[in-house]
């Protein structure tokens, strides 16, 4: 788990810049004066059949294009009770981070490389989270990912 420090420089990278635009939303909940819950995936019956075509590339929403929206519901006077994001890094950068760590695992064996982002009135706190289709015993990718995690948010630190 990672402390994050200086909430308002991450927050301002999270939902005004493009620290996350590698990331899909998962889901995230928001606790204001109404609580609001997300469900990341797409849904095809929204789309017509050009447009599901362009979309289909990922299973959940690109962050990039849902960061404006959570923003418009946070900006004000008031900061949030609480919010809660899971994101997930777009599947087709899972091979730079195998590669960048040297890693024998085959892409088709990773689900999904994730950081969950818990902010409540008392801190802001992300941790790293690895899915795999299959149990292994061997835990060099949950270790290269925290090792990532950490490294992506030194300068919040």
């Amino acid at each position: 788990m990672i402390e994050i420090e200086n909430i308002k420089k991450f927050m301002a990278g999270f939902l005004g810049g493009n620290l996350f635009d590698d990331f899909l939303m998962s889901e995230g909940k928001l606790s204001m004066n109404i609580a609001y819950e997300f469900d990341g995936k797409i849904l095809k019956e929204f789309y017509d059949t050009e447009e599901w075509e362009e979309m289909k590339t990922y299973p959940y929403v690109m962050w990039q294009e849902e960061k404006e929206k959570i923003f418009s519901l946070v900006k004000g006077k008031k900061t949030p009770l609480s919010f809660q994001f899971v994101m997930m890094l777009k599947p087709d950068l899972v091979s730079n981070i195998l590669a960048k760590y040297n890693l024998a695992i085959r892409e088709d064996e990773v689900a999904g490389l994730f950081i969950n982002i818990l902010y409540d009135r008392q801190g802001l706190k992300c941790t790293a989270g690895v899915s795999r289709k299959t149990f292994v015993l061997d835990k060099t990718l949950e270790e290269a990912w925290d090792q990532e995690v950490k490294e992506r948010f030194l300068e919040f630190l």
